[in-house]
């Protein structure tokens, strides 16, 4: 009886959110709002008629024409996103926002079926359906979708090349892996890095040659290239740079900076010295984890060798919160299927993993913004409230990228442990 409450409440809970991500996205499709897709579709419509894509004042000028929205633009995506994109600028905005949110909502339920299949789950029970819950519910998957983030997309291929690898369909595997690492490359190019350290050449060989065709269509219609590189850096200056809306200092944005200098650099007050740190901490970070993957052999389950990476990605390099879904990639170590009594299956370091993932899936970013302004003066500007309070997504993605270390450091040690027995 308990169960069937529990898991009707769960489904009342997965209905909310697909109504939200039907309600405020799907049905306001045909509007003239900024979301990061009118910012792909702009600069896409842009290179297929073979201007500069990174012309900002060309960009906006687009935006403002085929949108109906006057929002500044300095794009900042790779031409390869352009080129896979154009196909939506053959249509109307309103019918290509349509067309591409629909598409990002198939996503969403394919993000929540290949994190089951990959979690190996026998059967359905109150714990898969508390997952596939968690996962709707996580909110960085909502704001990707409510802006029409490029990452609804790339997750779910990530997700299905991770299930062809672990089928040994390495072509197939490496094709998707392509597509993903040209549309986003901060997310691709470090599943990609795992499976060239496995010797899984076939997948890395599949998906250069997904990136050379992609490469090759850029000469269809060719653009001024040396306007593209000035371009394209004055873009990045105007939003990386110290002081800039996603640099680490006074001016960056209060809530959507999510790198570690951002924390770092309050502490040590040098721009400098916070970037030594926080490279140094990823430095340091990725050796460990080739150095345990080195040395453990197959021991180590791969989705929680491909999210620690990600997760250690995060520390030093830009990445927006729509990307933090394909983090959820660790859940299928770290909530793993119900087992036999007196099975330990659920560590502490699994444990820690899901509680930071409770704190990741909460509406923190939307709160802040919202209550901020409401909140006395004295308090917003204290010390511990721009460290710990707004930067609180920041110190997560810190806990999370060092549990899931340790986490690698405990199966390496149990496949030292089985070996040992074994032989």
């Amino acid at each position: 009886m308990l169960k069937r409450i529990a898991c009707g409440l769960l489904a009342l809970i997965a209905a909310l959110m697909f109504a939200d991500l039907i309600g405020r996205a799907i049905i306001p499709a045909f509007r003239p709002d900024k979301t990061d897709f009118s910012e792909l579709y702009a600069s896409a419509w842009l290179w297929r008629h073979g201007a500069n894509p990174y012309d900002d004042d060309a960009a906006t000028e687009a935006q403002t024409r085929l949108v109906g929205c006057s929002v500044y633009l300095a794009p900042i995506y790779p031409l390869s996103t352009f080129v896979l994109v154009s196909p939506f600028t053959f249509l109307p905005w309103g019918w290509a926002n349509f067309l591409w949110l629909l598409f990002g909502l198939c996503g969403v339920f394919a993000t929540v079926a290949l994190l089951l299949r990959l979690r190996a789950s026998p059967h359905w029970e109150i714990r898969t359906a508390a997952l596939a819950t968690f996962v709707i519910t996580f909110d960085p998957l909502h704001q990707s979708f409510h802006l029409g983030n490029i990452a609804l997309f790339v997750v779910p291929l990530s997700f299905l090349a991770l299930l062809l690898a672990e089928m040994h369909m390495d072509w197939s595997a490496g094709f998707l892996l392509g597509l993903a690492t040209c549309l986003k490359p901060q997310l691709g190019v470090w599943i990609l890095a795992y499976y060239l350290l496995r010797k899984r050449l076939r997948i890395c060989g599949s998906a250069i040659c997904v990136a050379t065709v992609v490469a090759a269509a850029l000469l269809l219609y060719p653009v001024p290239w040396m306007a593209v590189f000035h371009s394209y850096q004055a873009n990045l200056h105007y939003w990386f740079a110290p002081g800039r809306p996603y640099g680490f200092i006074q001016g960056s944005l209060p809530f959507h900076v999510n790198i570690v200098q951002v924390i770092v650099y309050q502490i040590v007050g040098s721009v400098l010295v916070a970037n030594l740190i926080a490279y140094s901490l990823f430095i340091a970070g990725v050796a460990l984890w080739v150095v345990l993957l080195w040395r453990s052999g197959d021991s180590i389950p791969a989705t929680l060798a491909i999210a620690s990476l990600l997760a250690l990605s995060f520390l030093a390099t830009y990445h927006s919160v729509s990307d933090a879904p394909v983090l959820l990639l660790a859940l299928c170590w770290a909530f793993p299927p119900a087992a036999p009594k007196r099975s330990r299956v659920w560590t502490l370091w699994k444990r820690l993993a899901c509680l930071l993932f409770l704190g990741l899936m909460l509406p923190g970013h939307s709160i802040l913004m919202r209550t901020t302004p409401r909140v006395p003066i004295w308090l917003t500007s204290a010390w511990w409230w721009n460290l710990f309070v707004a930067r609180y997504f920041v110190w997560l993605l810190l806990s999370l990228a060092v549990v899931l270390l340790m986490g690698m450091v405990a199966e390496s040690r149990k496949g030292s442990v089985t070996l040992a027995a074994e032989s």
